[in-house]
């Protein structure tokens, strides 16, 4: 099927050519263009030329077993925008286009799939450099989670740029040894804990695929609310984790340690929706894979609290933040002072090691004069924001007690005087 027919089609052929003469590819337009929405193409995925968007609705759509229905009357004429507004015309024409859904890989072939992959970057991991005896620096992949930087110029021959243009694609090979190495077992660390494991996601109850097709109802949202008590309890752990790992956290004594954690999770978490923001979407991933859209949040009655959150995840997403940047946010985010601490000079201390690795990091990553870490550090406060508006959130949502994990009774506290006075201290 030719998806290229009519105005939209001839327009979008067009703009197809223009790119590649400017660039030279010289590829022909239906080597370039997603045979379902216009895009530009990735590959071949589950047998149709696909762009990435379409590759990753086609995957979601058939393993939830999702039942969309056309507001239009079903033959909507799919492009870049329609694409959004239309999820039964745009699964039809992936399948129209060549997809196959026995082409997704099953379970067992994911995880095969998965151990290949871990072995292989252990194998990197373990080369090891043969002037330094260290491993070499190549967290490219990993370092690059808002998409791959701009490769280095020489400085005379770089043209204007504008404030906060990534300059250095590699900027651990310039900096010093400790620094290195601290941003190295970082980036690690946040690769450990940041997703649950596939066992314990798979124990949470699966919404059904009305959640998609965005007709929630009273039941929905009860049992949406559930499931991300589940995931935030999953995650929440997995939060803790990371900060007792932290060089000089441990040094703290235990009531410091409990109130730096109690005051950070929720912004640590949301630094990670960040991470797994998809801006095409304007959604975050879940630990299951699955989108959490701005009109879902909407739908379950999360008012400013999802206006916050996605504006500072489209933020950190236009700032080319890379994983190094977020390990290194997130850990002077745990360590900032906070009300009640014992011995806050102590806290002080180990948060000074980690910002001032941040700043050297983006004294080179950074155009000169980028003021991107004065800009990185401000963020801490729009972190602040979130929680006071997830505290007030919490006040009105209507979650059975018993339906809310121990953790996070813990860890938030869900009683109406407590977050009153915790949302007074934080806003202090």
């Amino acid at each position: 099927m030719n998806t290229m027919d009519g105005p939209s089609g001839a327009k979008q052929q067009k703009e197809g050519h223009n790119a590649d003469s400017s660039s030279g590819v010289g590829k022909g337009i239906e080597e370039e263009l997603c045979r379902i929405c216009g895009d530009r193409a990735s590959g071949y995925h589950y047998n149709a030329l696909s762009c990435e968007g379409c590759k990753g609705f086609f995957r979601r759509s058939v393993t939830r077993g999702a039942s969309y229905k056309c507001k239009y009357g079903g033959n909507c004429e799919m492009d870049m925008w329609m694409r959004r507004k239309c999820q039964a015309c745009r699964l039809a024409r992936c399948r129209e286009a060549g997809m196959k859904q026995e082409c997704l890989l099953s379970d067992e072939q994911c995880k095969a799939r998965d151990a290949r992959r871990k072995a292989k970057l252990r194998s990197t991991k373990n080369v090891s450099s043969p002037d330094s005896g260290a491993s070499p620096i190549s967290l490219g992949d990993s370092m690059s989670a808002m998409g791959p930087s701009p490769p280095s110029t020489p400085k005379d021959m770089r043209e204007p740029m504008s404030p906060g243009t990534v300059v250095e694609r590699s900027p651990l090979q310039f900096m010093a040894e400790e620094q290195r190495k601290l941003i190295e077992n970082l980036v690690l660390m946040q690769d450990k804990y940041e997703v649950p494991d596939q066992e314990a996601v798979s124990q949470v109850q699966p919404l059904g695929p009305e959640l998609a097709d965005q007709q929630i109802t009273i039941t929905t949202k009860e049992a949406f609310w559930t499931q991300l008590a589940e995931f935030t309890a999953l995650v929440t752990q997995l939060v803790v984790d990371f900060a007792k790992a932290l060089p000089g956290f441990k040094s703290l004594n235990t009531e410091d340690q409990i109130i730096l954690l109690k005051a950070c999770t929720l912004e640590v978490m949301t630094l990670r929706s960040a991470r797994r923001y998809d801006p095409e979407l304007n959604a975050l991933i879940m630990a299951n894979d699955e989108p959490f859209t701005y009109e879902n949040m909407q739908d379950i009655g999360m008012g400013k609290f999802a206006d916050l959150t996605m504006d500072f995840c489209a933020s950190m997403n236009r700032m080319q933040v890379d994983n190094a940047e977020f390990a290194l946010l997130t850990a002077v985010c745990i360590f900032s002072e906070r009300p009640g601490l014992i011995e806050p000079r102590k806290v002080e201390k180990a948060q000074e090691v980690y910002s001032n690795t941040l700043q050297a990091y983006e004294s080179i990553k950074r155009f000169k004069g980028s003021q991107t870490f004065a800009k990185l550090l401000h963020k801490l406060t729009d972190l602040r924001s979130v929680g006071i508006e997830h505290a007030k959130m919490m006040l009105t949502v209507q979650v059975e007690d018993t339906k809310v994990p121990p953790l996070l009774h813990e860890i938030f506290e869900f009683k109406h005087d407590e977050n009153d006075m915790d949302t007074e201290n934080t806003s202090s």
